[in-house]
């Protein structure tokens, strides 16, 4: 695989990697670039006559307009709210053929698009499916697939060392990281110092690229995402 796939990995859980995942992929279509977005994995499914539907996948699809389906999007899917190894390990399913599943989902599309967005579930260490009795992460998946990698953040207390710790722990595999966005996943006051000095710090820590900050947005159409675009700058 090659950079015609990036994957989007973040510090955290609840941090806007959809919302991410979907502006990259209007920016580069902006850019007269094929994309598709893929979420091989998501949990807190809702049940809809008897099938699970990622609100996720239905986000990416909406948004960016899609014409693939949200099977296609999302795969594998898990009803509880939780790190996808537990939920199934809860619900007594089986992750044995998941990475092929994934895999398979992946090469789908990348035989249908010139680009392909891969959002990840949770943080870069959230354990995802179980390999003889090991559990396997995003991480796994990173070095696996041999993807450049995204890594989103928030501008809050605590951010830089959620941050620069990920792309340690990353370097330790040698997952390259092609860039790091900010994304203020809740409103940031103005006067808030942590939020105002975090990016700066961790654009000066780390000789990864900034590809943009995200401001809050308290309503999402994809109106809105395509003046959000403007946010962003991507370099591949």
């Amino acid at each position: 695989m090659n950079d015609s796939t990036i994957f989007i990995t973040a510090t955290d859980t609840n941090i806007g990697k959809t919302v991410i995942t979907a502006l990259l992929a209007l920016k580069l279509r902006q850019m007269g670039i094929d994309c598709a977005v893929f979420k091989p994995f998501a949990s807190g499914c809702r049940r809809e006559n008897g099938t699970l539907i990622s609100e996720d996948a239905e986000f990416l699809q909406k948004m960016t307009g899609s014409a693939d389906s949200l099977e296609e999007i999302c795969p594998i899917r898990l009803e509880e709210p939780l790190a996808p190894l537990i939920a199934a390990q809860r619900s007594g399913i089986s992750t044995r053929h998941w990475p092929q599943i994934a895999r398979d989902g992946l090469e789908n599309l990348r035989d249908k698009h010139e680009f392909v967005l891969v959002e990840g579930v949770g943080g870069l260490l959230a354990p995802i499916w179980e390999s003889e009795g090991v559990p396997a992460s995003n991480l796994h998946l990173l070095t696996e697939w041999n993807l450049p990698a995204i890594l989103v953040t928030r501008r809050t207390l605590g951010t830089i060392n959620h941050t620069l710790l990920s792309l340690q722990i990353a370097a330790q595999f040698s997952v390259r990281f092609a860039g790091i966005i900010f994304n203020d996943a809740a409103p940031v006051s103005d006067s808030d110092i942590a939020a105002q000095t975090s990016s700066h710090f961790i654009a000066g820590a780390t000789p990864v690229p900034i590809w943009g900050c995200v401001p809050f947005a308290p309503e999402l159409n994809p109106q809105i995402l395509q003046k959000m675009t403007e946010s962003l700058e991507i370099r591949i």
